[in-house]
């Protein structure tokens, strides 16, 4: 049995009542939410810096994307070099540290890594603790937690051996451990004949395969179609014994002239047994997808009430720039989704999908349309470069499929809300999601082209990035407010535009809202029941994570990784410092 297995981690350990942190999410069912309320709405002003942690191996613009662990009174974490740590959470001082030696060759794309995974066995002589990590060139690693040396128990996996491919095959997420088994997302290129992102379950004991779900079907395969991982990792309903993945984008990306139909089971909410890989239900959010609007966000496990009862449901974050909210023992969408009739390719031999799902309810998160309303207004100049720009761009209707010459979409290649997902408070039922304004232009062969002013702005009219907190009771807003500035466009009079984001948000019982993400180097608390932000913290570097708290000796922290970097310099939003830093806040000790 599963359980006989596995010593579940405890809230209370180490003969204390410290609150920990002990998943990527927070807890399995991805809520990034957290009990610890000593840090409140009363008093968040007064936090200030308990400690850095430097990791010392920033990789160029590498960013750092992790979220921290905290487990049995010591921090787990992954810098840019692809080290494991393991750090005193009350002072920042490593404890150990483990290289993974990436194989720069085998890496590919995937170059930042977003965190690790802690389990505790009871095999062997005693309880066994363990972190798995998984890798940017596609391995598997069980680490001794204690001694932060490799388990020699566990072989480590390669995945491009076990999918059989000699393409690139990369994990960019943490991994998810149940039971006795370990699940990672897989991460592919997004040409022609990518590597398959099958959903494989391996022993967390022996790094043996224990079953597989394969996401493509072999006539797929033939035809050169791959990808579809849910790339970005996993969540688990552990009353039901239920498995979540929310998949990517089928490849080749932009072009799906080889691909035709819907591409089950790319861009799908997928609901599988833990267990034996058996699928329970899917719901596709996006049909034949030609824009890279793939699901970047894991799903979050929420109980919301419905017509006086509790319904358990499946919130599903979207690059469109949606909110799907389905019934988890079944896929029905809980608000209802309407297909909308899209417009049809023009490029020859594509067949677009002639409908496309939008929830009734939530709202769109971002807009969901580029037109001629919707371009920048913060200046004359910015105005008239980007009217300059769209000269001989199609664009003004959803949906747009991909041209040579190209096509507007808006929300772009960041989305909507990106890879970082939301967070849910459970005491009121609200999602928190940061999303972004930001239309790409999308053509044939891609090349990510973002449709930016002559100053290198967002080409849309702001705000570019919003925070939303979402009633899930009833599919409404709460509230919605801009988030991030650019404190040189204040200073020209233009109100707060929000800038992009990228890293999620931290929901506490203290009514709190953590949030770094935005191109301005804060770090923010929001009131989770008005809006109000209550803290801007300045940081070495914009924070491209999801924050994490936990409370160790009755104290409270706030950890966020603040390095800058990433794909913010490659678009030219985030004009701001690199650094190689993890921050901790606190509260002033009496």
């Amino acid at each position: 049995m599963i359980a006989s297995l596995m010593v579940l981690a405890a809230v209370d350990y180490a003969g204390s009542r410290d609150i920990q942190w002990p998943e990527f999410g927070g807890d399995l069912a991805g809520t990034g939410f957290s009990q610890a309320r000593q840090i409140n709405t009363s008093n968040v002003h007064k936090l200030k810096q308990a400690w850095v942690y430097h990791t010392g191996d920033q990789q160029g613009n590498t960013p750092i994307q992790c979220t921290p662990l905290v487990v049995d009174g010591t921090m787990y974490l992954v810098t840019a070099g692809h080290r494991v740590v393991a750090l005193d959470p009350a002072t920042g001082k490593p404890n150990w540290a483990f290289d993974s030696k990436i194989d720069s060759s085998r890496s590919g794309h995937t170059r930042s890594s977003r965190g690790v995974a802690f389990a505790r066995f009871g095999w062997g002589s005693g309880v066994q603790r363990r972190i798995f990590y998984g890798t940017p060139d596609g391995r598997i690693l069980s680490i001794d937690a204690t001694k932060g040396t490799l388990d020699p128990e566990f072989k480590t996996v390669d995945l491009r051996h076990e999918l059989g491919t000699k393409g690139y095959v990369g994990i960019s997420s943490a991994p998810t451990v149940y039971g006795d088994l370990v699940f990672v997302g897989i991460a592919s290129d997004e040409g022609r004949g990518a590597a398959p992102g099958h959903i494989i379950a391996f022993s967390a004991r022996t790094g043996k395969r224990k079953w597989s779900f394969e996401v493509l079907s072999k006539d797929q395969l033939e035809r050169g179609i791959g990808a579809a991982g849910a790339w970005n990792g996993y969540v688990v309903d552990q009353k039901h014994g239920v498995l979540f993945a929310t998949t990517g984008s089928a490849a080749p990306d932009f072009d799906g002239r080889d691909r035709p139909g819907d591409n089950l089971f790319a861009n799908c909410v997928l609901a599988l047994d833990a267990r034996t890989g058996k699928k329970l239900w899917h719901y596709q959010t996006v049909h034949h997808d030609l824009w890279d609007h793939d699901n970047a966000s894991r799903p979050l496990l929420c109980q919301i009430k419905r017509d006086g009862k509790l319904v358990e449901v499946v919130a599903v974050l979207t690059k469109t720039g949606f909110c799907f909210v389905l019934d988890r023992k079944t896929g029905k969408p809980v608000f209802g989704v309407k297909e909308v009739p899209v417009p049809p390719s023009k490029l020859p031999g594509e067949m677009a999908s002639k409908t496309q799902p939008e929830p009734i309810l939530p709202p769109a998160l971002a807009p969901t349309l580029f037109d001629l309303s919707q371009v920048t207004s913060i200046s004359a100049a910015s105005r008239d470069s980007v009217l300059k720009l769209l000269r001989g761009l199609s664009y003004g209707e959803k949906y747009l499929p991909p041209t040579s010459e190209g096509t507007v979409v808006s929300p772009g290649y960041w989305g909507g809300s990106p890879w970082s997902g939301g967070s849910f408070d459970p005491r009121t039922n609200t999602l928190f999601a940061n999303t972004n304004n930001l239309p790409g232009i999308m053509s044939n062969p891609a090349n990510y082209r973002m449709l930016v002013d002559h100053e290198g702005y967002p080409g849309s009219k702001p705000p570019w990035g919003m925070l939303t907190a979402i009633d899930l009771n009833s599919g409404k807003f709460r509230w919605q407010k801009p988030l991030g500035e650019y404190k040189e466009l204040t200073l020209r009079k233009i109100p707060q535009t929000g800038t992009p984001n990228l890293g999620g948000t931290l929901t506490t019982a203290g009514n709190l809202v953590f949030v770094g993400a935005t191109c301005d180097q804060m770090l923010r608390a929001f009131d989770s029941r008005t809006g109000k932000v209550l803290l801007q913290h300045p940081l070495p570097a914009s924070a491209f994570a999801a924050p994490m708290t936990y409370e160790i000796n009755g104290h409270q922290y706030i950890v966020v990784a603040a390095s800058g970097g990433g794909f913010g310099k490659q678009f030219g939003f985030d004009r701001g410092p690199v650094s190689d830093s993890f921050v901790c806040l606190s509260l002033p000790k009496s």
